[in-house]
């Protein structure tokens, strides 16, 4: 019965050890920069428009699993047909500040949850004379979202990225609110990653360099 004991312990203990070298093993920490660009093609859930998103973004972590974030975003120009039946050709730009939190975070992948809200601006430009009245609607944008996703780490720096966000995006012009868009978005893309220490660590290289040249000039 003492051997059985003894020898649940050591399982025991093996599994934690390694449950701590994991949790050591992060693939984020404090201090990391992340410089991304990913591609968002929209599929709306209702009669909001759809499109397609081209989102760069910088995310600071102020732990290894809390990061604040702000993404720009710009909806490529495209044509679409509004219920009154007005064809016009639509364009949008803005950006959206976000909070990350890592559910898990260990090694070369994480799982995360993620939320914000920003503002932006639509254009509409009429694709027929009779319907200028549409361009009108064109100035401010409000935009809510929220969702989950994964990274997955491939080489020293670099890492692929892919989010499931639900997004709204309202028309809040001339006071009437109008939802644009309502509905999932597929996030895909690519992050640059490093720490705040590697560039304190290029910075010193550097100096070095020159140092060495003013003494070689001396």
């Amino acid at each position: 019965m003492k051997t059985i004991k003894f020898f649940a312990l050591c399982i025991l203990a093996s599994l934690i050890s390694k449950l701590n070298a994991q949790e050591s093993e992060n693939l984020y920490e404090a201090g990391d920069i992340k410089i991304g660009i990913a591609g968002v093609p929209l599929m709306d859930l209702s009669n909001g428009y759809s499109g397609v998103v081209a989102k760069p973004s910088l995310s600071y972590y102020i732990s290894d699993r809390f990061a604040i974030s702000t993404s720009a975003f710009v909806l490529f120009p495209q044509d679409i047909e509004q219920e009154n039946g007005r064809d016009a050709e639509v364009q949008a730009y803005g950006f959206i500040p976000s909070f990350r939190k890592h559910v898990i975070n260990s090694g070369k992948f994480s799982f995360y949850l993620e939320s914000g809200a920003g503002i932006g601006a639509i254009r509409y430009k009429a694709n027929n004379p009779a319907d200028i009245a549409i361009e009108d609607n064109s100035g401010g944008l409000l935009l809510l979202t929220a969702g989950a996703g994964i990274n997955y780490k491939f080489a020293k720096c670099l890492e692929l990225e892919f989010g499931v966000p639900y997004m709204y995006g309202l028309n809040i012009t001339n006071g009437e609110d109008t939802k644009l868009f309502s509905g999932v978005a597929f996030n895909f893309g690519m992050n640059l990653v490093f720490n705040t220490r590697d560039i304190k660590r290029i910075k010193e290289k550097h100096r070095e360099r020159l140092k060495k040249k003013w003494e070689e000039k001396e």
